[in-house]
């Protein structure tokens, strides 16, 4: 695993759910069969479920069990799996594995374990009581900014920033997650055209069907934003809507 580097001496508080779990004996077992054993969900969506999970070792991971409804599905996380086997650095979620229950049309994702849990549920406790320190709001963006960076020069575009997806480790320390709307580009000058991400958060070329790894920046500007300002978009009240097999959310106005 790639290493971190420390770039202030701000912490975050941790904010984890802890709903109870509801699946069937078929995943519990598909889990135990490659060597995890289920410890509790974490949050579902319309394309699947996160777990907390332990291997043999006591270790513990997260699976994002991703459901598929046909084929195209199931290739659209097959590309995420693809994505996800070449990046290697410290303020991105570590991928770990992968397997696919052909019979019930599901893949499971193993990813590294962010105890601090996401941006979005830290705003939440933070805006009950005061803002963040200035300092603590440049630390986690700098480090933001170096993981966009180094996906913006593997040609990757990110193309969901936003509070939900950014997970912080025990230590405070930032991991961009959530690939699922994520695309590879074949050249640096190449454009993306598929509009996905969160309405919120998009840059207007994506509605033009033109954009490129600036787009991410658009959309990190938003996230400063609403992290300087706590603005906590209420998600449940949102319209939940699939673009090209990727979950993403819009506003219900």
């Amino acid at each position: 695993m790639a290493q971190y580097r420390r770039l202030s001496d701000g912490s975050a508080d941790s904010s984890i759910s802890d709903p109870s779990i509801n699946v069937s004996p078929g995943v519990i077992k598909v889990l135990k069969e490659h060597g995890y054993t289920m410890k509790e969900e974490l949050g579902r969506g319309a394309s699947g479920i996160a777990f907390l999970v332990k291997d043999t070792d006591g270790d513990p991971y997260v699976i994002k069990q991703m459901n598929s409804r046909d084929g195209d599905e199931l290739d659209t996380v097959r590309k995420e799996v693809e994505i996800l086997k070449t990046l290697n650095f410290g303020y991105i979620v570590t991928y770990v594995n992968s397997f696919e229950d052909k019979e019930a049309g599901r893949i499971y994702i193993v990813m590294e374990y962010c105890e601090g849990g996401d941006l979005s549920k830290i705003m939440e406790t933070q805006k009950e009581e005061r803002f963040f320190e200035e300092k603590q709001i440049l630390d986690w963006l700098v480090q933001i900014c170096l993981a966009l960076k180094y996906l913006h020069e593997k040609k990757i575009i990110h193309r969901d920033i936003k509070p939900q997806n950014v997970f912080l480790t025990e230590d405070g320390y930032v991991n961009l997650g959530d690939f699922g709307c994520s695309t590879a580009l074949e050249r640096a000058d190449e454009y993306a055209s598929s509009v996905v991400g969160a309405k919120l958060y998009v840059s207007p070329e994506v509605y033009q069907r033109k954009y490129n790894s600036k787009s991410d920046i658009w959309s990190l500007g938003w996230l400063l934003h609403d992290l300087c300002m706590l603005d906590v978009w209420d998600w449940n009240k949102s319209e939940e809507i699939t673009w090209l097999g990727c979950s993403c959310q819009i506003w219900d106005e």
